[in-house]
């Protein structure tokens, strides 16, 4: 139990701490989702451990379109797309798509061409 205590302080202590096998990530709620608490520079440290394919599939769900739009203009099976696009929601610590785009549209905005 003492354990558990200690995990959740630090989560609720820093924006990012490691604790254990897990990252912690606070952030803010909003209406949609939840804002990451963590500067442009994490967040494209982020991005910069996806592999190609995901990062492919980051971009495209980034603008708009859905998994099924995105595994065909990939070349890849709907479910290869769903299997990317739930570990790029792992990696960059967010739980659906409107959380993905309230916090790294930025991102693909200012480095688009790097990525």
């Amino acid at each position: 139990m003492d354990h558990i205590k200690r995990v959740l302080s630090k989560a609720k202590a820093g924006d990012m701490e490691e604790c254990g096998e897990k990252t912690f990530i606070s952030g803010v709620d909003t209406r949609y989702g939840k804002q990451l608490a963590i500067s442009n520079n994490e967040k494209e440290r982020l991005v910069d451990s996806l592999t190609s394919r995901e990062r492919e599939t980051f971009l495209i769900l980034l603008g708009g379109y859905s998994l099924k739009e995105a595994a065909k203009q990939i070349g890849v099976n709907y479910s290869t797309a769903n299997t990317h696009q739930t570990a790029i929601y792992k990696k960059l610590h967010v739980h659906s798509r409107a959380e993905l785009i309230i916090n790294y549209k930025d991102i693909c905005g200012e480095n688009k061409n790097r990525l």
